[in-house]
């Protein structure tokens, strides 16, 4: 009785622990986080398509796998040669139009990024190429 008593805890703690590694809540309470630092920052500009476009999935609160992408949230700690190489991927996907998703856009029509919106990001994103 006492060894199933023990291997029923032990499953629900594994239980638990799965839950909150495979979905963290932010502690701060806040849906959009500005980015961490030290590091580059995103300019305003960009910042304000981010905050309106993307991070509902890319930031701490956000979906487990986008966040595995980019995460916003954490931005201003990724080192300069990340940053290059993630705003080069923001760029590209925009421009392809695979993000924001489909199925996001038609559910936040206020929210999809314009053409001009993905300009700027672009814009950015080839400034920070050496």
């Amino acid at each position: 009785m006492k060894k199933i008593m023990f291997l029923f805890f032990l499953a629900i703690s594994i239980s638990l622990a799965l839950i909150l590694v495979l979905n963290p809540q932010p502690v701060n309470g806040s849906k959009y986080t500005t980015p961490a630092l030290p590091g580059t920052e995103l300019p305003d500009s960009v910042m304000k398509v981010v905050k309106k476009a993307c991070m509902d999935c890319h930031a701490d609160d956000g979906n487990f796998m986008a966040k595995g992408k980019v995460n916003f949230s954490t931005w201003g700690s990724y080192d300069d040669q990340k940053q290059m190489k993630k705003a080069a991927s923001i760029c590209k996907q925009l421009t392809k139009s695979s993000m924001p998703p489909k199925k996001w856009c038609a559910n936040n029509l206020e929210a999809v990024p314009t053409q001009a919106e993905k300009d700027v990001i672009c814009r950015w994103a080839n400034s920070l190429q050496k």
